[in-house]
């Protein structure tokens, strides 16, 4: 009996916020409660708040269609509740739990007239009226409605329901705001259900458990990102996603270059030393131990992209202009638990541009720092390069704040009295006179890293679905890069590269080049 009467107050105040009358919303909130009494009596109940609210919504709507029949004039307030909170509401016993269960999997254009006629109780002809449609097209889409209903019941098929995706997204050379495509787990779900093949917004339900209403609420948002296409009357996802089954196969291939990859550059690196000690730009006396980073991302970044284009010829596609005045294609890659590192293996270039500079930013698997980032953007937005002389900041040229965002970046370092960049700065002459010394003669690395771009895009046109085949080079090309992470925490392993310092962040992989922009 405690149990029922915690819901006394909550459905008086459930009528009185209906109806405009006290003295009526005392009179249905006592009906709802002595049948509540008499129900709880006779029947097994499994839910009780979600049976003592079922009868809650059903007397109220008995209440108002008893009131319109006696020609009263009903408060603005007083009709049925058409939401889906209502047939949410109605979700409760085995009886109903079905049918609504499956009510859900409709799209929009059978499921609000099924809603119309058996929730709201409106006659034919009003819902055709609403519609804009014939009687006749009503009353087939109410058999087809039941027809599908009593078929998905039958075959049980709705046998995948929430389940958490844990997805790394990135772009290809287009807006880095992916997240907010795909960060829900409900547009996650639509993308995976329509990932093999095209679907329709009820066979997407199906797969995934979700209602369709939330699917296509969520549908227009993911078509202006082109995270998902529309084909006839049906939606296909629109970029390839790296399984976690296919990711531990591809894992595998880098492993048995790895070593011979950064034996050829401790090589280079010692024997060409003393060459960049010689050359004029800021930072040549950092030593290889640090610029290290900028030369092994670079050569690599170079000789992959050569290497599949000329020798491969594996051409890449233009990156496409997407509805949202992005370009490029989504970079998605599955991950085992939310928690895990995202950055672990991978590498890439982040480039800033500046007005008489671009500073680039090599980084390299788990070393990926925002704040890093974050500062290199403020340098470059407000040119603070050029405000350096010799890459030391005068004592008037930049305020405490900037330098305070700098050196949390570990972007300047303190010598002495005075401030300087801790990174090196290039002319783009003198950046490619730098890698080349790395690069050039290199038969070895180019067969190598041959071998292993071929093998790898073998695999991803073995998973891959079709109509996404041309996608696949792009996504190769920065996949491929992961081999950059692997060698350099090799020869961080054996001393050739600086170890990073866990209490600051890690810049070795920043640098600037002066003049125009140019993909280095």
């Amino acid at each position: 009996m405690d149990e029922i009467v915690k819901f006394v107050e909550p459905i008086f105040n459930f009528c009185v916020r209906r109806l405009n009358s006290r003295h009526d919303a005392e009179d249905l909130a006592s009906e709802i409660m002595v049948h509540i009494l008499s129900g709880v009596k006779k029947y097994e109940i499994e839910s009780l708040e979600k049976w003592v609210w079922r009868i809650a919504h059903n007397r109220y709507a008995r209440f108002i269609d008893k009131r319109n029949k006696r020609n009263e004039v009903p408060h603005e307030y007083d009709t049925v509740q058409d939401d889906y909170d209502f047939v949410d509401a109605l979700v409760i016993t085995d009886e109903y739990s079905q049918v609504f269960k499956f009510l859900h999997t409709l799209s929009s254009e059978y499921r609000n007239i099924m809603v119309d006629y058996y929730i709201g109780s409106l006659p034919i002809k009003e819902i055709a009226k609403n519609y804009g449609l014939s009687q006749a097209t009503v009353k087939w889409r109410l058999n087809i409605s039941r027809q599908k209903i009593k078929a998905r019941i039958g075959e049980n098929k709705m046998d995948k329901v929430y389940k958490r995706i844990n997805w790394n997204t990135g772009t290809c050379n287009g807006n880095i705001d992916s997240d907010q495509y795909l960060h829900s787990q409900i547009a996650r779900a639509i993308c995976e259900a329509a990932y093999e093949k095209p679907l329709t917004v009820e066979e997407i339900s199906i797969k995934t458990g979700l209602p369709t209403m939330y699917i296509e609420d969520e549908l227009p948002r993911l078509i202006y990102g082109d995270a998902i296409v529309k084909e006839g009357n049906k939606y296909a996802t629109n970029f390839i996603v790296l399984r976690l089954c296919d990711k531990k196969v591809m894992v595998t291939k880098f492993a048995p270059i790895v070593d011979k990859v950064a034996d050829y550059f401790a090589n280079a690196f010692e024997q060409h030393a003393a060459s960049v000690a010689k050359m004029d730009f800021y930072g040549s006396d950092f030593g290889m131990a640090r610029l290290g980073y900028i030369a092994l991302s670079g050569v690599i970044r170079d000789k992959t992209e050569n290497v599949m284009t000329e020798d491969l010829g594996l051409q890449r596609a233009p990156f496409p202009p997407r509805l949202d005045g992005g370009y490029g294609w989504f970079i998605v890659d599955e991950k085992e638990t939310q928690d895990e590192s995202t950055f672990t293996t991978e590498s890439g270039r982040n480039s800033y541009s500046g007005k008489n500079h671009f500073i680039n930013y090599y980084w390299v698997g788990r070393y990926l720092r925002r704040d890093v980032c974050d500062s290199i953007d403020m340098v470059a937005g407000k040119n603070l390069i050029d405000k350096t002389e010799d890459g030391i900041f005068p004592s008037s040229a930049i305020s405490e704040d900037d330098l305070a965002r700098l050196a949390q970046g570990h972007l300047v370092v303190k010598d002495g009295d005075k401030y300087k960049l801790n990174f090196a700065m290039f002319t783009l002459e003198q950046f490619y006179s730098f890698r080349n010394l790395f690069g050039q003669g290199s038969d070895s690395l180019d067969k190598l890293l041959g071998e292993l771009i071929s093998d790898i895009h073998k695999s991803f046109k073995a998973f891959v679905p079709k109509r996404l085949d041309s996608q696949i080079n792009q996504y190769v090309c920065c996949y491929i890069h992961n081999i950059i992470g692997f060698v350099a925490e090799e020869l961080i392993a054996q001393g050739v590269l600086e170890k990073p310092d866990d209490t600051k962040p890690m810049t070795n992989g920043v640098f600037s080049v002066l003049g125009e922009h140019v993909n280095v």
